[in-house]
């Protein structure tokens, strides 16, 4: 299903149970006059809430995307239109008056529940988008530092944020953190201000020291603290002062988030990052999309104005290759959502969908995540199921996996070592589109057999 689309079967039908509604009501108006003895301003009014009702439902469905539209519809608006055909039953067997009951009532019963039963049937099965697949090009021409800082947005955001889903992408950004005041996520710090508090931080005696010293080498990033000059020479900074910059510091912290962990956002004590090294697999920021992302924070605060930015512009970069691959501006590209066929190995379908993000995968090359749940199936599974709070579905273990897979918020698992549930809502909601049949069915059959390491 696309998430973007109304489902047409679903919003014809919700319109015509608006006109229903109003037939009905009239219907019962007019037997009301015709027969004396019927309490018409009792049977007026059930039958005037249920058509308006009837009509504000409709409103509604023509507010939502086509997974919500299927959702509130059978769990709301089919149920209404049943119990409207039920109370009108009942007002022509209460009055005597069966006998004059229209014919459209049988009809109308009859071809809603074969096209109710046949669009659910048809939406029930798996659907692909046969676009074709995303194109990319290389950054080519001159850009102006708004496109370049929009670039930025692009690679944090995504091109359109979708009703009812995160904005997210490639940078998977919004999954931890937040960008305006007073919003807190509480996973990793809010990002409003952090252009003004990168000078700020460099100059902290605790960045100095914690949780490594400047000059020391983070083992995970490979990155030397504090040594601008040291960065790898693929993202450098090629002009500057002598001195770490607030950009530095920006870049540092996406390049080695454990070089420097803000204090009550990190493990251990605040020695370690929970975020993931995103010029690394699966996210892979090249060096113009991580200059890109600076200049989107390093401007963010002061709409309009770029004079805080002090990244270069792609083509004035010396250190640029050209190589970087951004999607072509293409109109509907842009909008169009991340899709696994199956296809593909399976390293290359679990980082296409971002989980090393957040989850540690035995098999999987750079799959350290610690924001959710390890992937131990074969063990975890089989305990969860037998969970008292467990309340979904599964019987065994690939059952399991594929709810925990289309379903995140089934079963939200405790953080024995946090003492509390893992965050609820961070997993997303939309892998039932982004996946066919033969990829779920692959992505489960690896996940059920994932185990803790030997000897850990």
């Amino acid at each position: 299903m696309l998430p973007q689309q109304h489902d047409i079967l679903f919003s014809f039908l919700s319109v015509m149970f608006a006109v229903f509604g109003i037939y009905v009501f009239a219907n019962v108006i007019q037997h009301c006059r015709e027969k004396g003895g019927i309490n018409t301003p009792l049977w007026g009014g059930i039958f005037g809430v249920l058509a308006i009702s009837c009509f504000m439902m409709t409103v509604h469905m023509f507010s939502l995307v086509q997974r919500d539209q299927l959702i509130f519809f059978f769990s709301t608006y089919l149920w209404l239109i049943l119990f409207l055909l039920l109370v009108w039953g009942v007002f022509f067997k209460s009055n005597k008056i069966e006998r004059q009951s229209s014919p459209i009532i049988r009809a109308f019963f009859f071809y809603t529940t074969i096209s109710v039963l046949l669009a659910g049937y048809t939406n029930w099965l798996p659907q692909q988008r046969s676009d074709p697949p995303p194109k990319e090009a290389a950054v080519v021409g001159d850009m102006t530092m708004e496109e370049f800082a929009e670039m930025g947005r692009v690679i944090i955001f995504g091109a359109k944020q979708v009703a009812g889903q995160k904005s997210i992408g490639k940078g998977q950004c919004p999954l931890c953190h937040t960008f305006d005041p007073g919003d807190h996520m509480g996973r990793c710090p809010n990002l409003f201000g952090v252009e003004k508090r990168s000078h700020d931080r460099i100059k902290e005696d605790r960045y100095a020291t914690s949780p490594i010293a400047i000059g020391e080498t983070e083992p995970a990033a490979g990155i030397v603290k504090g040594k601008w000059d040291e960065i790898p020479e693929e993202y450098r900074r090629q002009n500057g002062p002598d001195e770490m910059i607030g950009e530095d510091y920006i870049r540092e912290s996406v390049m080695c988030p454990t070089c420097y962990v803000v204090e009550k956002f990190g493990k251990a004590n605040d020695t370690k990052s929970p975020m993931p090294i995103i010029v690394k697999p699966p996210i892979s920021l090249s060096r113009v999309e991580v200059n890109a992302v600076i200049a989107y924070l390093q401007s963010k605060d002061t709409p309009g104005e770029f004079a805080q930015v002090t990244v270069p512009l792609p083509q004035d970069d010396a250190g640029n290759t050209g190589g970087a691959v951004v999607e072509e501006d293409s109109g509907g590209d842009e909008e169009r959502p991340v899709f696994v066929t199956g296809n593909e190995d399976i390293q290359t379908m679990i980082n296409t969908l971002g989980c090393p993000l957040c989850h540690t995968i035995p098999g999987i090359e750079g799959a350290v995540g610690e924001l959710g749940p390890r992937l131990h199936e074969k063990i975890n599974a089989p305990k969860r199921i037998k969970d008292p709070n467990y309340k979904g579905k599964a019987t065994n273990t690939k059952e399991y996996v594929r709810e925990s897979i289309l379903c995140p918020g089934c079963y939200v698992v405790f953080n024995e070592e946090a003492g509390e549930s893992f965050p609820d809502g961070l997993m997303p909601t939309t892998f039932s589109e982004q996946l066919s049949v033969q990829a779920i069915d692959k992505l489960v059959d690896f996940i059920s057999q994932t185990e803790p390491p030997a000897g850990s």
